[in-house]
């Protein structure tokens, strides 16, 4: 996020360079012609330093913009690799034309254990000039040294994954760290405690779906561990006995991350980590990484992004955030003000812009909502558990092509589409799925996603009723509904996947939806089309109301009224009498009854 409480920069400058952030170079580049070109003029135009930090995939993570003495170099993106060498890439301009890296540049990237810092040499005068800072091992030690370079091909070919390797060696085998040398793949032991009262999810079913959401965010879940206690240890989450099993566990197993089944509080990570020496996260920040992961849209990742912040503003002490600066930080505290609370006010403003840019989303939102109520455009919102078959009954109802995939929260930007034209006049939204244990401040976050619920005329409650635990999952979605406040929309329960049934189950539920019509409730396969033809009927019923016909006698010279029935679609059979157009139509509740009265004939 660049920092845009600097005066002299305009907002589209600001704005230019967020929009980079999630741009993939390709992997064997280290700049490419594109950033590189955004970034000079850029720095041409503001006469400041420009920055941008990428990951080993060459995806921009964060971006910055300021004076030398403030621009951020650390941000708290690089918050779990403090103790081993970063997968975290600086490249900055130094206006001026001077590509050298200065103390304070090589201080950042020794702090932040980046894999290298980048300077570019800016100045209209002179030819753009490159400098690379990578770790060096060297008789036992590990300093940055610096290489320069005149093209951005001779960068390109610099070969940084050589040093990147001795680093990791080096790290890892260093007695001094507490934390080995970050891996390819994340090994996980997962932990959880099944606690008396609980009447949500069974501790089972919500390791299993830990299990899942570890598995989605892309790590290898190697061993499982339980609890049964009263109530969480507010030191180590588990009991003192039980941590002692989970180190022999890591021992085994090589085991380099720990995943709580409960959000834990900055003490209880700091501790778990202490102890064990193992990276540490909860149930809350493994969704936080896959909705990062699968937000496509500027409005989803800026969701994403604020319920990130609010989640590290509240463990701010526990995780340890980084915020080096390329000045030593003069100016950046106030007399006698702690790092922490330098770290607080950072995050604060961050949020205030995050909140802001998203309430300009929201507006824009009631904005187009009031204009479909305005033309009396119906909407249709699928509302369910994550994993229920949301995406793939949204792809049946509108002929889309929306990515359906067996995993959780594969959908995470709300997507708006007209049904089936064949099946009426309505738009169809698939929403981000409910899941337990879901923070209130996640909701909260992603009310923009979730506006397309409030406003909607009818809601489908998708349910997975292949699952055991359905009815568990049917009061997490109705919790989260009550939340934020649609608790009393009208909702048709939508009984999902019974092709993973038996045929006798699936005969005997498809026997029951005859009745179950009446209930605003139905069993379908959305993957399988089983019954798809009664859900929209049922849909029609509930949005434009129960349909009848009625005979008009319209006189020949009334042309008018006959195009106007034409043009509401209502026309079933026309019968040329002698004294006008019989018209036979079918009409419902919304039906302008009142244009047409001195023309009716019989309704039946």
């Amino acid at each position: 996020m660049a920092d845009n409480n600097k005066s002299g920069i305009r907002q589209s400058y600001i704005n230019e360079l967020n929009d980079l952030i999630g741009y993939q170079m390709e992997n064997q580049v280290l700049l490419d012609e594109y950033v590189l070109e955004i970034l000079k003029r850029l720095t041409l135009i503001t006469k400041r330093e420009v920055l941008i930090c990428t990951n080993d995939k060459n995806r921009v993570q964060w971006v910055n913009i300021g004076d030398a003495s403030t621009v951020n170099i650390g941000n708290a993106e690089m918050l779990y690799h403090v103790k081993a060498l970063n997968k975290y890439r600086v490249i900055h301009t130094h206006p001026g034309g001077n590509p050298r890296l200065s103390a304070e540049d090589f201080s950042a990237a020794k702090k932040q254990s980046l894999q290298c810092i980048i300077a570019i040499g800016v100045d209209e005068k002179i030819p753009t000039s490159f400098s690379i800072g990578v770790p060096v091992v060297e008789e036992g030690t590990m300093e940055y040294g610096q290489g320069l370079f005149k093209t951005l091909k001779e960068l390109n070919k610099f070969p940084l994954e050589h040093y990147i390797l001795l680093a990791d060696r080096f790290i890892k085998d260093d007695p001094n760290n507490r934390f080995d040398a970050e891996d390819e793949e994340e090994r996980a032991l997962l932990i959880g405690l099944d606690l008396p009262g609980n009447k949500g999810i069974e501790l089972v079913d919500s390791m299993e779906e830990l299990r899942q959401l570890v598995k989605t965010a892309g790590g290898i879940v190697e061993e499982e561990v339980c609890q049964s206690k009263n109530q969480i240890d507010p030191t180590f989450y588990v009991g003192k006995g039980k941590l002692q099993e989970l180190i022999k566990v890591i021992q085994n197993h090589d085991i380099n991350l720990i995943v709580a089944n409960d959000e834990l509080n900055s003490r209880q990570i700091a501790n778990i980590e202490a102890a064990t020496g193992t990276k540490t996260v909860d149930r809350t920040t493994i969704i936080l990484d896959i909705f990062a992961r699968h937000a496509k849209t500027k409005e989803g990742k800026l969701q994403v992004e604020l319920a990130q912040q609010k989640y590290r503003m509240s463990h701010l002490k526990g995780l340890g955030i980084v915020m080096s600066r390329t000045g030593g930080g003069i100016g950046t505290r106030g007399p006698g003000e702690k790092k922490l609370e330098t770290d607080r006010r950072h995050i604060r403003k961050q949020l205030e812009e995050l909140e802001a840019r998203i309430e300009r989303i929201n507006k824009s939102n009631q904005l187009n909502a009031v204009q479909r109520s305005k033309n009396k455009i119906k909407t249709v919102s699928l509302i369910g558990y994550t994993n229920s078959g949301k995406s793939t009954l949204f792809n049946r109802l509108t002929q889309s092509e929306v990515v359906t995939k067996d995993g959780l929260f594969i959908t995470l930007d709300s997507t708006l589409r007209k049904v089936d034209p064949e099946h009426g006049e309505y738009l169809v939204s698939d929403t981000v799925g409910f899941i337990d244990k879901l923070p209130h401040d996640l909701i909260k976050a992603f009310k923009t996603t979730l506006m397309e619920v409030e406003t909607a005329d009818l809601l489908l409650h998708v349910v997975d009723v292949s699952n055991h635990n359905y009815q568990a999952q049917i009061a997490v979605v109705n919790q989260v509904l009550s939340d934020i406040g649609s608790g009393n929309k009208k909702v048709i329960m939508i009984y999902n996947k019974i092709d993973k049934l038996t045929p006798e189950e699936q005969d005997a539920l498809l026997l029951k939806n005859q009745v179950a019509v009446e209930e605003l409730a139905l069993y379908i396969s959305a993957k399988e089309g089983m019954a798809i033809e009664g859900l929209f009927e049922i849909i029609d019923r509930v949005l434009v109301g129960e349909k009848r016909e009625m005979q008009l006698l319209i006189p020949y010279d009334d042309n008018k009224s006959l195009a106007l029935l034409h043009e509401m679609k209502v026309v079933l059979a026309i019968d040329y009498q002698a004294d006008g157009n019989l018209v036979t139509i079918e009409m419902t509740d919304d039906f302008p009854t009142h244009l047409f009265e001195k023309y009716q004939v019989t309704e039946v």
